[in-house]
């Protein structure tokens, strides 16, 4: 049999390819989609049950869609799936809403859980992340960035027929407000460190929230 096995950040590993069996890993076996789908609905708050199925592993064949046009074309495909977006990178504004919305709208079509191409110009196998948001009356489902490099890996599997299945497995966590706060740090020049007030850049600010 022939298996494909990655792992993404310690997040995702990409299960065998023919059968869609989940891979043994120290012993444990993973899952079925099945198994999650029954004991979600044995919970019932529906939306807390998937999130906290994440911490233990979510299995599920992958859809791989371009734009939110794209899901929206393909919906009924997305039922019980993992979507991935592997949205191209247009500007920052525009592209970031793929993280923002992406798990709403993944969501709103019945998915299990998205996985969203980073947001970013240039990678190095380096996952960006960064704020999203959920909506009060869509389920509120797993939702992670991936690199560059493996979204477009998924999308040229896709386009070849393969069938992807992934094990999301996530420790994210959600904790109270408190406060944060900010760090405010000036580099003064060594050449001319009278003048940091008034010559650019004699002095560098850096600001790190």
């Amino acid at each position: 049999m022939k298996f494909l096995i990655f792992t993404f950040v310690g997040i995702v590993h990409l299960l065998s390819l023919s059968s869609g069996k989940a891979v043994y890993k120290h012993g444990i076996t993973q899952r079925t989609l099945q198994e999650i789908k029954e004991e979600i609905a044995s919970y019932e708050d529906v939306a807390k049950a998937i999130i906290n199925l994440a911490v233990y592993g979510i299995t599920a064949e992958v859809l791989v869609v371009t734009s939110f046009a794209e899901l929206q074309r393909r919906a009924p495909e997305a039922r019980g799936k993992i979507v991935v977006y592997n949205q191209p990178y247009v500007s920052y504004a525009m592209t970031v809403e793929y993280r923002v919305r992406g798990a709403v709208e993944a969501a709103k079509v019945g998915a299990l859980a998205s996985l969203i191409r980073s947001v970013t110009t240039f990678s190095i196998y380096s996952p960006h992340t960064g704020m999203q948001e959920y909506q009060d009356d869509v389920p509120k489902i797993p939702t992670a960035c991936i690199t560059v490099e493996d979204a477009e890996m998924m999308s040229r599997m896709a386009s070849h027929g393969n069938k992807i299945v992934i094990h999301l497995r996530m420790g994210a966590k959600t904790y109270p407000d408190t406060d944060s706060f900010n760090t405010v740090a000036e580099i003064t020049g060594s050449k001319y460190p009278e003048q940091r007030k008034t010559h650019w850049p004699r002095s560098t600010q850096v600001v790190s929230g």
